[in-house]
């Protein structure tokens, strides 16, 4: 870039935008790139503390900012699942197509972002994004940089996805209402009224409500009539710490083929269970999560609403940040 006085810039090019901002009231652009500098402008200029412009003067060598902005978006979103934005202030800004739960590959991203300019900020690993939903955010930090920073990022980017958002699959739930004081009556039921509107929000149904007592024949034997219907997903309330009266943990363990936790680095919902019967996930709900908004429950469902596969380890990460 050539650094010129605005006064003799009249009738040349602006070499990126220029950006303006009003405390409160604006944040933009207040001259695009390419715009040509008019005498009508320099006052505006100055207002915005700009006594020199930079023209754009570039080597072969070297990519402007807008420019790698477009190459960075279009290295990174390898499927159609994005909407990008034009390139504003050298920045581009990427939206998810659908809703689904948003998965970065953070060891990639942490390389990429290694690359001299190179700035890639996303949401949270795992965040459920609506339709519409900024997700992404790149940019490189100087207004030009070196034409191999942009070519070893292309690079990287053709090994594997760095991105994806996983979409949510409608399924059909089979809920087990187990305790002996909610089965007699003693005391009403609140997981239903509890779990009805999350599982729904995912666009699932619950199809079957079964209320049992701490019977743990029954509880098995519910389980896999639950299994045999071939329902997407059975889900056990109740009692699931380790007092004698608390049946249903060990119901569940010994119906199905694959544990993968009882008891979680996460609080509230500490004793949440999970577990898969011919591929179909059989949870276990603790009390808790009818006292409280958000327990591990909350964090899991909308993976197993994408139909993941989750194992243990994924549940030890959960540790940090675990305190809800």
């Amino acid at each position: 870039m050539k650094t010129i006085n605005i006064k003799e810039a009249i009738g040349l090019p602006i070499g990126h935008d220029i950006t303006q901002i009003i405390p409160g009231e604006f944040k933009g652009v207040a001259f695009k790139r390419g715009h040509i500098i008019e005498e009508k402008d320099i006052d505006k200029l100055k207002s915005l503390g700009k006594e020199h412009i930079y023209i754009e003067d570039i080597p072969d060598e070297f990519i402007h900012e807008d420019d790698c902005a477009v190459r960075i978006a279009k290295a990174i979103c390898n499927n159609s699942d994005y909407d990008i934005s034009g390139v504003s202030e050298g920045k581009i800004n990427i939206y998810s197509k659908i809703d689904g739960v948003f998965r970065v590959n953070e060891k990639r991203l942490y390389e990429l972002n290694e690359i001299e300019h190179i700035t890639i900020a996303t949401i949270v690993n795992n965040a459920v994004v609506s339709e519409g939903q900024k997700i992404i955010s790149e940019r490189i930090v100087p207004l030009y940089t070196k034409r191999e920073n942009i070519e070893k990022l292309e690079r990287l980017c053709s090994y594997e996805e760095i991105f994806k958002v996983i979409p949510f699959v409608k399924q059909n739930i089979y809920l087990i209402i187990t305790g002996t004081e909610i089965f007699n009556g003693t005391i009403k039921d609140k997981f239903y009224d509890t779990l009805r509107p999350k599982f729904e929000y995912y666009g699932c149904n619950i199809i079957k409500t079964v209320k049992l007592p701490d019977d743990k024949q029954r509880i098995k034997e519910e389980i896999r009539k639950a299994i045999n219907m071939g329902v997407d997903m059975v889900v056990c309330t109740g009692g699931m710490s380790v007092d004698e009266d608390d049946l249903t943990p060990i119901a569940i363990k010994e119906e199905i083929e694959e544990l993968i936790v009882h008891g979680v680095p996460v609080q509230p919902g500490n004793m949440f269970l999970l577990g898969y019967e011919n591929h179909i996930p059989v949870m276990g709900i603790p009390t808790a999560a009818i006292f409280n908004d958000k327990t591990v429950f909350d964090m899991v469902l909308p993976l197993i609403v994408c139909k993941e596969k989750l194992n243990r380890d994924f549940f030890l990460k959960l540790a940090v940040g675990g305190l809800l």
